[in-house]
């Protein structure tokens, strides 16, 4: 039986199994992919019911903040971004572990055949390193992009996978998870705002041009030998009202948000983008949506840090 995460006592952080590696591709699991409905509930229950399986590493997440729930009974598409660490693949799992957990709550809830679909985007080489179990993770649903910035052509071919996304999201089908940082992730000594790509920024301009908001959760992932730590946090909402972009307040309230940045939202949980005074245009909100992604990210990766240090836990299992 699967148990809701509000029934447990939400006072304390808790530990679940992460993933480790990537199970190879059975004939049994090939046959059984391409016989589900991806808008089916079954879709849905079948990758829960073989995924969680795959778990070995043990994860600290702040599901105490109901922050997972208010996802879920949302019926609403998010946009999550994850911060790289040193040890990418570990974050991928960290990515794959909170998107099991998504599911498992999505079933309880009995929103499987509706919820929206999840969409990772992922660099192509992970897919490549992943062989047969590349494939398996394409059917979950592992988007491969190129993650660099060197070649134009492979970045011609990212816009247009990122227009069909944002038409997902648009449609209310899809739920998009993407590290912002990308394949300058690898540049550990460089701090995060050197390093955040503008292409999720661009996504979210493109779904303000038909629906009228989209919140974005940014998922802060810290390590350590032993353990790894996803830290949950408040959604950031993205509006568009009679031309101008407004931006929620998110984590403005977290100790680790920018102190200059924080008094902006002081009395407010929503302000306009301005630039010199007047409303940003059109054409340059992207770098103006990538600033405030980027310090919400940089903020919730700081509490993942601290997460990893807090006694106060009880084991979880998905």
């Amino acid at each position: 039986m699967i148990l809701p995460i509000s029934g447990i006592n939400n006072n304390n952080y808790y530990r679940g199994q992460s993933f480790k590696g990537s199970a190879l591709l059975s004939n049994n699991a090939a046959s059984a992919y391409k016989k589900l409905d991806v808008n089916s509930a079954d879709y849905i229950k079948y990758i829960y019911n073989r995924v969680k399986n795959w778990c070995k590493e043990v994860v600290e997440i702040n599901v105490e903040t109901g922050r997972l729930q208010k996802i879920v009974q949302s019926d609403e598409p998010y946009i999550f971004i994850m911060n790289h660490t040193t040890t990418q693949g570990r974050d991928i799992n960290a990515a794959k572990f909170f998107n099991t957990l998504l599911y498992r709550e999505y079933i309880y809830h009995s929103k499987a055949e509706t919820c929206p679909r999840s969409k990772i985007l992922a660099n192509t080489g992970v897919l490549k390193k992943a062989k047969d179990g590349g494939k398996e993770l394409e059917w979950m649903g592992v988007v491969p992009v190129y993650a660099g910035l060197a070649d134009k052509d492979k970045q011609f071919k990212n816009a247009s996978v990122i227009k069909n996304l944002a038409k997902q999201i648009i449609d209310g089908k899809t739920n998009l998870f993407i590290f912002p940082e990308g394949a300058l992730a690898a540049l550990t000594f460089l701090p995060m705002k050197y390093k955040f790509q503008p292409g999720v920024s661009a996504i979210i301009k493109k779904v303000l041009e038909v629906r009228d908001k989209i919140k974005v959760i940014p998922l802060g992932f810290a390590h350590n030998k032993k353990e790894s730590a996803i830290h949950i946090g408040d959604e950031v909402i993205f509006s568009k009202k009679d031309g101008n972009y407004f931006a929620g307040k998110g984590n403005a309230d977290s100790p680790f948000f920018d102190a200059d940045l924080k008094t902006l939202w002081e009395d407010n949980d929503s302000i306009m983008l301005t630039e010199s005074g007047k409303p940003v245009q059109i054409s340059n909100v992207v770098p103006f949506i990538s600033g405030i992604l980027m310090k919400n990210l940089e903020c919730c990766s700081k509490e993942a840090k601290q997460d990893l240090n807090k006694d106060d836990k009880k084991i979880y299992k998905i």
